[in-house]
């Protein structure tokens, strides 16, 4: 009996699945990608400008074709990057910006879950469209799909930009900055500084350690969740942390890595929520997907904008079921 190759399946053409897409076509993790969008043409477009660099040294020779949805039947990872993103402005990104897509993008995500259950309800679904949290919930709460199976990038970019703020400071690689975002991907997410550390030592002791200014958390936390909005105000949009975030989860459940990421999942009783929210915590990645929600302890400050956060995506779940 042959050996079925992995296969990937990306719901959404636009400037986030391209940087999936483009992640993927070099990783050596699949042997067919499939290109779905509301605008074929793009779809079409996006597969054979990859199809164009199998031929380039170093890539793989990976089907890419445009398809549709019974194309996903047979998806061992699928990932959602539809619908619209926020609006270009003047200013930093709100709660407002983000939750004024929940109508919109909530009912895409629900067509789109409708077609996906009715072809599968085994490969991992991955989802990275705003709002993240909100997305995430309706589709792991209203379509009785396996626990574990559907999550989102949740915090990791925000994650990774923490340690690179927190590394140039201090002057040092951010390999050898751990730490991790927490809540949502948006503008409530804070960081779990009980639980950063450079060369073993936390976060109240860097300054000293390195001789550097002293680290403020509040304005430490503001010029991270602005870092993104930075990026959209000078480009007009954010596409290579997402795509490379979704790419390292995926890694780690083809390779059953049980690598611990801040994925976007849905609260199965930590902290006292039991399928009420979603958010972005550690979790431990494998084949099954989320297979262990780690409910990491937090100090004070943490668990008072833990609460603040889970309300925030609450309000917005709220406002995505309409």
């Amino acid at each position: 009996m042959p050996i079925k190759p992995h296969k990937l399946a990306i719901i959404g053409a636009g400037k986030v699945g391209d940087a999936v897409l483009s992640n993927a076509m070099g990783s050596g993790l699949f042997a067919e990608v499939v290109v779905l969008d509301v605008n074929q043409d793009m779809a079409r477009g996006q597969a054979l400008d990859q199809h164009h660099t199998t031929a380039l040294p170093m890539m793989n020779n990976v089907r890419v074709v445009a398809g549709d949805y019974d194309d996903l039947a047979d998806a061992d990872v699928i990932v959602f990057t539809a619908g619209p993103s926020v609006q270009r402005s003047d200013k930093p990104a709100t709660d407002d910006s983000r939750r004024q897509l929940a109508v919109i993008n909530g009912q895409i995500m629900r067509d789109c879950m409708r077609e996906i259950t009715a072809r599968t309800r085994e490969a991992a679904i991955i989802i990275c469209s705003n709002p993240l949290d909100a997305l995430v919930h309706i589709a792991s709460t209203e379509f009785d799909y396996p626990e574990g199976l559907v999550f989102g990038t949740g915090t990791i970019l925000d994650s990774a930009r923490m340690c690179r703020v927190l590394a140039d400071h201090l002057g040092v690689d951010p390999d050898y900055v751990r730490g991790y975002m927490l809540g949502e991907h948006g503008p409530s997410g804070f960081p779990m500084f009980s639980g950063v550390n450079v060369a073993g030592v936390g976060f109240d002791g860097l300054s000293s350690l390195f001789q550097v200014e002293d680290l403020d958390r509040e304005e430490l936390t503001q010029r991270i969740n602005r870092a993104g909005w930075d990026v959209f105000q000078l480009k007009g949009w954010t596409s290579a942390g997402v795509g490379q975030s979704a790419l390292a989860i995926i890694r780690s459940i083809l390779l059953d890595e049980k690598s611990v990421f801040p994925v976007c999942t849905t609260l199965r009783g930590q902290w006292g929520h039991d399928g009420d929210v979603s958010l972005g915590v550690p979790c431990v990645i494998g084949a099954r997907g989320v297979e262990r929600i780690l409910e990491v302890p937090l100090d004070a400050w943490e668990r008072e904008h833990l609460d603040t956060t889970i309300a925030a995506i609450q309000q917005t779940i709220e406002v995505a079921r309409g």
